[in-house]
């Protein structure tokens, strides 16, 4: 499986390709779409200059770099939609990005496939997590559209993921792990993530109580998930467990969340499932390797394992 990093400036490329990656991707903001809409229209799902990539300069000089070494770089530009005046500036702005010499678009907007397909088929053209992509049918009709590649949304369980995936053996899959795990579906929220403290809707701890006590089963049930995610750190995501299973069922590529997260968790993220990658092909008793997941867990983010943050929770299930 290969590893796929995000970046957010040039100084990362080195140190990410020694820890492991073999992709890298991310998102930078012209400053056309700056002028118009700033950050808070977002072009890329980001609202925060940290996590873009400075300047066309800088992801030309990432992009070169990448090659140099027999690497890719893919862009994102996976709002859910553009609108009719935003297109021709979206369209303008991946001229560009042709002309640097990027390989992949991530995307969710069918609109916007359509459009760069025609103009761009040089694109290897992915279908974002945002695309919302949870059975076959869903993938086969973006495969349709020109899709090559699905980034497969995360809150799919391992049995999910490989009926999909064995059902379009033609096209390549990539799975999620390592923090940034979120309480909500990716592709049906609507939340803005746009705090200046980068403290999203879905971290303010809240409370829920019945209008009148006890309250049902189920409100008393929303309540306990509640409580759980109020006192759960989604940064803490992990996943490892799940490799030897993602590496069974043909997944491609592991993709890393952390656009916007220090050069350092990037690389502790990458050399941590680039250790068990390699771990999964020697060690056949699944009991010793999840063992061995849970501690590297715990040791890297200072807690134990937590079902809600948990990229696949199944195997916590599994004693």
């Amino acid at each position: 499986m290969r590893i796929i990093s995000p970046i957010d400036n040039a100084a990362e490329v080195v140190p990410l390709l020694a820890a492991g990656a073999d992709e890298l991707y991310g998102g930078y903001v012209p400053s056309a779409w700056q002028e118009r809409y700033r950050l808070l229209a977002s072009l890329n799902q980001r609202t925060f200059a940290g996590a873009q990539i400075e300047s066309e300069a800088e992801l030309a000089e990432i992009i070169a770099a990448l090659h140099e070494q027999g690497k890719t770089f893919s862009l994102t530009l996976n709002a859910p939609f553009y609108d009719d005046r935003q297109l021709p500036l979206v369209l303008d702005y991946v001229g560009r990005m042709a002309e640097l010499g990027v390989d992949g678009i991530i995307l969710a907007d069918l609109v916007l496939l359509a459009q760069l397909r025609q103009r761009f088929p040089v694109f290897e053209y992915h279908a974002s997590t945002l695309a919302h992509l949870t059975n076959a049918a869903a993938v086969r009709f973006y495969v349709q559209q020109g899709i090559q590649r699905a980034v497969l949304p995360r809150h799919l369980t391992v049995a999910e993921l490989e009926a999909i995936a064995t059902g379009l053996p033609e096209i390549r899959f990539d799975a999620f792990m390592l923090v940034g795990k979120c309480a909500n579906t990716e592709g049906l929220c609507s939340f803005h993530h746009s705090s200046p403290d980068e403290i999203w809707p879905c971290e303010i701890p809240y409370s829920i109580a019945p209008c009148h006590p006890p309250g049902s089963a189920n409100l008393n049930q929303a309540m306990e998930r509640q409580a759980l995610w109020s006192r759960s750190n989604r940064r803490h995501g992990c996943g490892l467990c799940a490799l030897p299973a993602l590496s069974r069922i043909g997944i491609h590529g592991v993709k890393l969340v952390g656009r916007g997260a220090a050069t350092r968790v990037k690389i502790r993220n990458v050399k941590l499932v680039k250790e068990f990658i390699a771990l999964s092909a020697k060690e056949t008793d699944p009991k010793v390797f999840q063992r061995r997941a849970r501690d590297a867990h715990s040791a890297s983010f200072g807690s134990p394992c937590c079902r809600n943050v948990c990229y696949y929770p199944e195997f916590l299930e599994e004693k």
